[in-house]
């Protein structure tokens, strides 16, 4: 008897141990400090979230631009993130992408979603513009702007994002931290593909 309470006191220890570590990364990726991002804001209104985010590249325009313009390639820059993402479609500057994501903040049952997107590039203004088409979680429009810092050797992108919920995760911090860990997740991708990671960081990615 006391060897079986003893099991069920460890199970209910690692239980509430998860939980634990869940929420912290919850909270983490939700309003936790990101170097990747300069500045944010994130808002709700009713089913609608607002995003906005700034980041900056230690690369000319030009080449952070031309890394956003290949979404096709994103399993290629995060195959941890990114299981698989194909190009469907490509139409003048408009590329339609199958894309299926893994996202760890996700509950179980979520954490893998398969996304449709489209995305349109103005290249003469440094810009993209997509939409998803088939996503069960959400609506989501996001532009991109890109523009040189001061001194012409950076890139800033200022990124803003509506995102309309279909019910499919209640929890707000979820939804907000999922927002935030992908837009994250993309800088760091690119930040790989133009070689600004650390060594050390690139053998972690993989």
């Amino acid at each position: 008897m006391k060897a079986i309470l003893g099991i069920l006191a460890v199970i209910l220890l690692v239980v509430v141990a998860y939980f634990a570590w869940t929420s912290y990364q919850i909270r983490q990726a939700a309003v936790g400090p990101a170097k990747e991002i300069v500045s944010e804001s994130m808002s709700k209104s009713g089913d609608v979230w607002h995003v906005s985010f700034v980041s900056r590249f230690d690369a000319p325009v030009d080449k952070v631009y031309e890394v956003f313009s290949h979404p096709e390639r994103s399993h290629e820059l995060a195959p941890d993130n990114v299981l698989k993402s194909e190009l469907v479609s490509e139409q003048g500057n408009t590329k339609v992408i199958d894309l299926v994501g893994k996202l760890d903040i996700l509950p179980p049952g979520f954490k893998v979603q398969n996304i449709r997107t489209e995305y349109t590039l103005s290249p003469e203004e440094h810009r993209i513009v997509s939409k998803t088409i088939d996503f069960k979680l959400a609506d989501i429009n996001s532009e991109y702007k890109f523009e040189p810092t001061p001194d012409g050797k950076g890139t800033l992108l200022r990124f803003n994002q509506t995102s309309k919920d279909k019910g499919g995760i209640p929890v707000e911090s979820v939804q907000k931290g999922a927002l935030r860990e992908t837009y994250v997740t993309q800088i760091r991708a690119v930040n790989r593909a133009l070689g600004l990671t650390p060594a050390d960081q690139k053998r972690a990615a993989g």
